[in-house]
């Protein structure tokens, strides 16, 4: 059974917030803020909690690759009809802390959907203060395992 982009979207966010499963994934508790089906891009909100923060009190880097991973990762599978795959490489620049009751706002767009590899870049923004937090592109491969 064939599924929309906007359907699949659907799938992985509600897949990121299943509270029956305890992972970095869904304790991230991303949502939807703007998808673009035309420009094959995404923004996701998470927001920052008191376990994601360093001993600086700002947000762990792990978290914010994290993000922009998961971010840049549904692209390729919204618009893979559904075929999942993991992420074969990732580069990631910080560039501004951001802190507890924050949101991070992550928006990716695919640069190459192809038949096996697919490739993304996002900007990570801080909610509160509009900076950019971090940068980063990945490369996915694109499997034969659909969501059906």
């Amino acid at each position: 059974m064939k599924h929309t982009p906007q359907e699949l979207l659907n799938s992985f966010i509600e897949n990121r917030n299943r509270t029956d499963v305890d992972t970095l994934n869904t304790k991230m508790t991303p949502r939807v803020i703007a998808f673009d089906e035309q420009k094959q891009s995404v923004k996701l909100g998470f927001p920052i909690r008191e376990w994601q923060l360093n001993p600086l009190n700002n947000i762990h880097g792990g978290i914010i690759a994290t993000a922009a991973d998961s971010t840049m990762g549904c692209l390729p599978y919204i618009f893979s009809e559904g075929h999942d795959g993991p992420t074969i490489q990732m580069s990631l620049n910080y560039v501004a802390p951001a802190a507890a009751g924050d949101e991070l706002i992550v928006e990716a767009a695919v640069d190459h959907l192809g038949h096996r590899i697919s490739q993304t870049h996002c900007t990570v923004y801080s909610r509160d203060t509009g900076r950019v937090v971090a940068t980063a592109h990945a490369s996915f491969l694109v499997s034969g395992k659909s969501a059906d």
